[in-house]
């Protein structure tokens, strides 16, 4: 009996590997590789990009901000984190709410901003906030500040994949390595009051 070869086709192995193989790590980062990301000549419609000062902080995650274009001031809902309830009308004050507020008057009071947009979330929320990042004078994100300090969680809408999402909870990682702020005593990560 002779053995039929057969022959060995690398080119699917190739096609495999170049084409699986980045597919799944995009996956595993949680992106979405069906959807393009915005390129130099499209950012500037995917992304809104305005300065201004902070005029009041209501909570450790939302903040008014007067525009340096003039107007009244714009109501912030700070993308890509949460922090403990201190004025929702109908829930109690959460384990370091108070605490996170006061740390964000610290940081953000009267503080020069540049609010950013993320291209996968909404313009604004339900209650009409704009959805933004809060970049600080020095250049950093004050969502992923805010997280690894302690003073807030990651927070996902709707599965959204922020492109901050990666760095943020990395960011709250090394809060909860450290027990930093809600992280530690006396909250536990647990900030809902029952």
């Amino acid at each position: 009996m002779s053995r039929v070869r057969t022959r060995y086709r690398p080119t699917v192995r190739v096609f495999t590997a170049c084409v699986a193989v980045p597919v799944a790590a995009a996956l595993l980062a949680g992106c979405n590789p069906l959807i393009a990301p915005p390129t130099p000549e499209t950012a500037h419609e995917a992304v809104s990009v305005s300065s201004g000062v902070v005029e009041r902080v209501i909570d450790g995650d939302t903040v008014e901000v007067r525009l340096s274009t003039g107007g009244d001031p714009v109501r912030v809902r700070v993308l890509g984190i949460d922090t403990p309830e201190t004025v929702a009308p109908d829930a109690p004050v959460e384990c370091w709410g108070p605490e996170a507020s006061a740390w964000a008057h610290q940081q953000l009071d009267n503080a020069a901003v540049t609010l950013t947009s993320d291209p996968v979330a909404d313009d604004t929320d339900r209650y009409g906030r704009a959805l933004r990042y809060v970049v600080l004078p020095d250049g950093s994100n004050y969502s992923a500040f805010a997280a690894e300090s302690g003073m807030a969680r990651a927070y996902t809408y709707k599965n959204q994949q922020l492109s901050e999402a990666a760095n943020i909870v990395a960011a709250q990682s090394t809060a909860q390595r450290n027990g930093a702020g809600l992280w530690g005593s006396p909250c536990y990560g647990q900030t809902a009051r029952r």
